[in-house]
């Protein structure tokens, strides 16, 4: 059930072999073609509205081989293959399981009409710089339901430099648990090999980058209290970068429900240590966007 595709899909490349005039060098000769197949802005064919992004690692030049004897392998002499490749960031969003609501929505588009919203970007903008440069930290973004949480949330696995990340509800991965439970008649591949189920909580532990969403939108069962507590000690003693989105306040009050009666007292403190002992906790403020984009959901995701 939170399986995603082994590969990101890739949404164009372009590779020629290309023969350089006698002295001239490659690295010139690339930086000309490069330009040339660069100018033109390109648009997912899934996410129309998304412009294609250079992915510098994968965009290259190397010599053209042809088969020789022992050792292996000789160069075509002047010969070099010329590659751009492309990626499109609302596919990254996709394979991360995102809602589609938001695979095509980012930081420039956020509405920071009010200082509080604006406040709350910047801090998302901050843990993006966090996560890329240090690998770790936690952000708690706490608030009421529809004040721009889980897209900020997206927008974040947009920005990341790591492309294993995942996206769950904590109600998706406590029936993705669930339904392991009882016997289930074994299944094989086309190679006759055992095929094993997939563990839910190993997958949302081995993540490199986790977004968990509706935290305590239930008061959860012994189960799911076991499934929480493993995952978010698992992140935390793996120092492994999460999101972790709620309703609720981390701590309340006497009369107001709040993570900690959720979590516990040991979690709760894990969780404050990782998010910087708060610096990334973000309150959402603010009344709901839904209540002012009904006629876009009608008209579709298009």
């Amino acid at each position: 059930m939170l399986e995603r595709p082994k590969h990101l899909p890739l949404c164009e490349s372009e590779t020629e072999e290309v023969k350089l005039a006698r002295g001239e060098s490659p690295e010139p000769a690339y930086r000309l073609w490069r330009t040339a197949n660069t100018t033109t802005p390109r648009h997912c064919k899934l996410h129309r509205r998304t412009q294609l992004v250079l992915d510098e690692k994968e965009s290259t030049h190397w010599p053209v081989y042809e088969h020789g004897g022992y050792p292996g392998l000789v160069t075509k002499p002047g010969e070099f293959n010329f590659r751009v490749r492309f990626f499109c960031p609302a596919c990254r969003v996709a394979h991360a399981r995102c809602p589609p609501e938001f695979q095509e929505t980012s930081f420039d588009t956020f509405d920071t009409s009010t200082p509080p919203r604006a406040g709350t970007l910047a801090k998302a903008r901050e843990f993006v710089a966090q996560v890329n440069e240090r690998g770790c930290g936690f952000a708690l973004f706490v608030g009421l339901p529809g004040s721009g949480k889980t897209r900020l949330a997206c927008n974040i696995i947009r920005e990341l430099k790591d492309k294993d990340t995942l996206y769950v509800r904590q109600g998706e991965l406590t029936a993705a648990l669930r339904a392991t439970y009882g016997n289930h008649p074994a299944e094989y591949d086309e190679n006759g090999e055992r095929i094993d189920p997939e563990n839910p909580l190993e997958i949302a532990q081995l993540a490199r980058f986790l977004v968990l969403d509706e935290l305590g939108c239930t008061y959860p069962a012994n189960d799911e209290r076991l499934l929480l507590d493993e995952l978010l000690k698992h992140r935390y003693d793996q120092r492994k970068p999460t999101v972790l989105i709620s309703n609720l306040p981390l701590v309340g009050t006497p009369d107001k429900p709040c993570l900690k009666e959720v979590l516990g007292e040991a979690l709760t403190d894990r969780i404050k240590e990782a998010t910087g002992n708060g610096k990334f906790i973000v309150q959402f403020s603010g009344g709901s966007f839904r209540r002012t984009t009904g006629d876009s959901y009608l008209a579709g995701l298009g």
